[in-house]
């Protein structure tokens, strides 16, 4: 399902004045268009391009939108960048943003309500994931459960998706589930109505994002990277200065594409079926 959070209709392609941006939908459109709106802006005037944001419900429908044309930036996880990766070699990520902590990487977590659960007993209950194509959702629910001798479709478990990373959160404070897989800094975020965190993955490398190389003229593709790259904190000490507003999960700046390591995430996903369960498949 597409909605558009800006006032237009998407275009067959790009023009030279309008860079069509998809951000993953990990909450509430509301939210993340309040997060990213200091990053549409940003971006906006680096490159003297309109933002035209397109926002889609799930994440399949970002990567197939980017390979056929319709996108020309996306901002994605690791596990939806690998997978694009397969499918489309026009994808170039430009640079990977510090989590919420300020560090180059991130987790993810296994929650439950009020505590009391230990991943080893994790049996018979019901798990709340994210989205199929979601780093933290089969791909980090599958690794954290196997550290802890159990399996996410064996030992009488089941699970669904809830469609984001707060609606799972959310349906474990809700009572829909027993456990939930979510990014750290979300489920942190919801600490306050007693959820608590049982177990942490090992760390991923950053969001980032991606440009569509097929569809971006070239000289908006060059602003793009140098204003990407201009995001690093370690090399532009006004950083912090620009992104004060952003969200909290790129207020922190970038790392430079070539130490957004994917190696781990693209070995991973070769020892899980393919497809993931219940995403549908890209071809």
């Amino acid at each position: 399902m597409l909605l558009l959070v800006l006032l237009v209709s998407p275009v067959p392609a790009a023009a030279a004045d309008v860079v069509r941006f998809a951000p993953l939908p990990l909450e509430d459109p509301k939210i993340i268009y309040e997060q990213f709106r200091g990053l549409a802006d940003y971006l906006a005037r680096a490159t003297d391009t309109t933002l035209r944001w397109v926002a889609h419900d799930d994440y399949a429908d970002i990567l197939t939108g980017f390979r056929d044309g319709a996108l020309d930036l996306a901002y994605l996880g690791p596990l939806p960048y690998v997978v694009l990766e397969r499918i489309d070699p026009s994808a170039e990520p430009l640079g990977c943003f510090r989590d919420a902590d300020g560090a180059a990487d991130y987790t993810c977590s296994l929650v439950v309500f009020g505590g009391g659960i230990r991943p080893a007993d994790i049996r018979g209950m019901h798990i709340g994931l994210t989205q199929p194509y979601s780093t933290c959702g089969y791909l980090a629910v599958s690794e954290m459960l196997h550290a802890a001798g159990r399996s996410l479709e064996r030992d009488g478990n089941h699970f669904d998706y809830a469609g984001s990373h707060s609606e799972a959160a959310l349906g474990v404070v809700r009572g829909r589930y027993d456990v939930a897989g979510v990014k750290t800094a979300i489920a942190h975020r919801y600490a306050h109505l007693n959820l608590e965190r049982i177990a942490e993955s090992r760390p991923y490398p950053g969001f980032t994002l991606v440009a569509n190389t097929a569809t971006l003229p070239p000289e908006v593709l060059a602003r793009l990277r140098q204003a990407v790259l201009a995001l690093d904190r370690e090399r532009n000490p006004r950083v912090p200065g620009i992104t004060a507003g952003w969200g909290a999960q790129i207020r922190h700046g970038t790392v430079p594409p070539e130490r957004c390591d994917y190696s781990g995430i693209a070995a991973t996903l070769e020892r899980l079926p393919w497809p993931i369960p219940g995403a549908e498949p890209l071809q």
